[in-house]
């Protein structure tokens, strides 16, 4: 259960899951291909936001909390992943089920292929909209390193769309 306590802004975790929430899960779901695990790694990471904020640590801006948000929410997949060594526990066909249309289900199956340092950088750009700028920020990474993950990424991408079809 979430709790009222606000952070120096006055926003209480409860305001902060319903601003960027669905963001997070979103995220978590395309990096753990499983809804249960997508659900824990949110909640870690609203946790985490609390225990930020008991320290007394505060955002310069709100962007900056998103970004914080986004780096937690992701390294918490990684480290979940690393546990379970990228054993999935939903399959392809159940997923496929939660988009709309047949091109998009293709599309995210080969994506949920790529490697995690791939699929990551692409969905921050082309399904959230930040720029490579704003990923190296939030991943912790060179301009460069991610324009890079993200040809290879695309490459990788093209290249298992053709082998499909």
């Amino acid at each position: 259960m979430l709790e009222k306590r606000t952070d120096s802004r006055g926003q209480s975790v409860e305001e902060v899951f319903g601003v960027y929430g669905n963001m997070l899960y979103r995220i978590a779901f395309v990096m753990m291909k499983n809804a249960f695990d997508a659900e824990d790694v949110v909640q870690d990471t609203l946790i985490k936001y609390m225990e930020h904020m008991e320290r007394g640590k505060a955002f310069e801006t709100e962007e900056h909390r998103k970004a914080w948000l986004i780096r937690v929410d992701s390294n918490l997949c990684k480290n979940r992943l690393r546990f379970y060594k990228n054993h999935p526990k939903i399959s392809m066909e159940q997923l496929s089920r939660y988009y709309e249309k047949e091109e998009d289900t293709e599309l995210m199956d080969s994506l949920l292929l790529l490697p995690s340092k791939y699929r990551e950088v692409l969905l921050l750009h082309y399904v959230e909209g930040y720029h490579g700028r704003e990923i190296a920020g939030m991943l912790g990474l060179s301009e460069s390193a991610v324009r890079k993950r993200m040809e290879r990424g695309r490459e990788k991408l093209r290249r298992l769309l053709q082998e499909t079809g």
